[in-house]
């Protein structure tokens, strides 16, 4: 049985993956493919290149107001997003043990979106750290990437969970963090937060208009209200909130008995 795994958009609320990454840590369940669109690209591709899902967790709680300023590059007031991502990148490039696709334990690919032609880009080779940037670029909140003469924003603006993506893996497992709003009739909702919640309308409306694949044999989506996008701090927190639907999700993959196929399917591919 080969496993696929796709890792949704969902900014801070995309930390909730890491919880499902440890089940199948905790399961010695390996991954054939895995496909990732923004925070889903990031921890995809922290776990795709050998990393155990709890060195993961450390690595996203320890994320505090003391290294924001080593994370976070604020741009000007007229440039086209609040943050220029040059500092992300650095981040990413002395945490992830893999440089390239070719590096990684487990295949990947990360989809972004090209602003100009409106349309999707899939990454499967080549350097990982600007694709990864590429496809955290949420529209408002980071600077646009240039690479390739292309203009290119987050992935989760054409494909919020790309389980399209993940080639001829036959067990499909989705993960959508893009969580619920909860409606606050005595709260007026920010400029970033307006932002964020139409982006996360317009993914809401993306996956509800697409056909169910029939291989989908899992899909998750915790409710996550609790929290929004941008709460990068609160990584245990998220993590914590879906201690219960990742219990399902261990009960899920054992009933279904993808531990042991997906053992047998690795010995013979050894």
């Amino acid at each position: 049985m080969k496993v696929g795994l796709a890792l949704g958009s969902g900014g801070a609320k995309g930390y909730a993956h890491i919880a499902y990454l440890e089940v199948l840590d905790q399961l010695f369940i390996k991954t054939s493919a895995i496909a990732g669109a923004s925070m889903g690209a990031l921890i995809g591709a922290f776990y795709a290149s050998g990393m155990p899902a709890r060195e993961i967790r450390k690595l996203a709680e320890s994320i505090s107001f003391r290294n924001i300023p080593h994370i976070v590059d604020l741009a000007g007031p007229m440039d086209s997003g609040i943050i220029k991502g040059r500092k992300i990148e650095e981040w990413i490039r002395e945490n992830l043990k893999a440089k390239t696709f070719e590096d990684l334990n487990i295949p990947l690919r990360i989809v972004a979106t090209d602003f100009w032609r409106k349309e999707q880009v899939v990454f499967d080779s080549g350097e990982l750290v600007p694709a990864i940037r590429a496809s955290i670029s949420i529209p408002g909140v980071f600077e646009p990437y240039q690479l390739g003469g292309r203009l290119l924003v987050d992935g989760g603006v054409v494909n919020p969970v790309p389980i399209d993506l993940l080639g001829d893996a036959d067990f499909l497992v989705g993960i959508d963090v893009s969580g619920e709003r909860v409606e606050d009739a005595a709260k007026d909702p920010g400029r970033l937060e307006v932002l964020l919640g139409a982006y996360g309308i317009m993914g809401k409306i993306i996956m509800e208009s697409r056909a169910v694949d029939e291989k989908v044999a899992i899909y998750l989506k915790p409710p996550l209200s609790g929290f929004n996008s941008m709460e990068f701090l609160r990584a245990a927190e998220i993590i914590e909130s879906v201690r219960e639907d990742a219990e399902s999700f261990r009960r899920a993959l054992v009933a279904a008995k993808v531990d042991r196929k997906a053992r047998d399917a690795g010995k013979a591919a050894g």
